[in-house]
């Protein structure tokens, strides 16, 4: 995903491997787009962006997983997340997302 965010012009990226470590990163980075994988390690993704958005009400989350699951990206959206992707993503439906979702 980095490799890919960088292509499309996003060269400040950080990457976190757990919900905790990706809660200190948003509180110390403030990112302009989060992108959270719906499956982490401990909590899962949906609780993430729910502590995102309490952060931060204006936050930029974008859901991803590589597993279709209809109730978890409604469950994603209802906690905040603004969109959602499938994993792996391309090139043209990452441009697309980052187009609709960046200031």
């Amino acid at each position: 995903m980095i490799e890919l965010l960088v292509r499309v012009g996003f060269h400040d990226v950080a990457e976190a491997e757990s919900f905790d470590s990706a809660l200190e990163v948003y509180k110390r980075d403030r990112p302009k787009i989060s992108f959270v994988d719906m499956v982490l390690p401990g909590k899962n993704g949906v609780d993430l962006t729910r502590a995102i958005v309490s952060l931060d009400p204006k936050a930029t989350v974008i859901a991803m997983s590589s597993i279709i699951n209809k109730k978890m990206i409604r469950e994603s959206l209802e906690a905040g997340a603004k969109d959602f992707l499938l994993k792996p993503t391309n090139e043209i439906a990452l441009s697309s997302v980052l187009t609709m979702w960046s200031d």
